[in-house]
């Protein structure tokens, strides 16, 4: 055999070799990289599903709030806040006109000024 002859041929294998170390190398970069990207699929789903708890629980309490809110806000829970605290609720007040007929004031029927109770002159008129 020639020099030429023989130096091709270990040439050829030698490529074929490099060839399949190419594809092997190739094989494994992609399926490391499969299995970074799947691993951190499973980690943000984890972290969405603990937020998507969180949220469950935000919700639930911002529920009992607005339910605790309007039973405070309540005409009847206010009705008895007013009289719980001794203070007069509206629907005591007389209107009436000062003595001036200048601007209007509301007068409790229970109110006193100066140890005499105050008269309501109109019941039931508007301001």
């Amino acid at each position: 055999m020639s020099r030429n002859k023989v130096k091709n041929a270990h040439s050829l294998q030698g490529a074929a070799v490099l060839k399949w170390i190419v594809v092997g190398t190739l094989f494994v970069v992609l399926g490391g990289s499969y299995v970074a990207c799947k691993n951190k699929v499973l980690r943000l789903a984890a972290e969405v599903r603990q937020q998507e708890v969180e949220l469950d629980t935000w919700q639930r309490r911002n529920n009992q709030v607005h339910c605790e809110v309007t039973r405070l806000t309540s005409i009847d829970e206010l009705k008895r806040k007013v009289q719980n605290m001794g203070l007069v609720s509206i629907s005591e007040l007389d209107w009436h006109r000062g003595d001036s007929g200048v601007g209007v004031t509301a007068v409790a029927n229970n109110t006193f000024r100066e140890g005499k109770p105050l008269a309501a002159t109109s019941t039931g008129a508007s301001p």
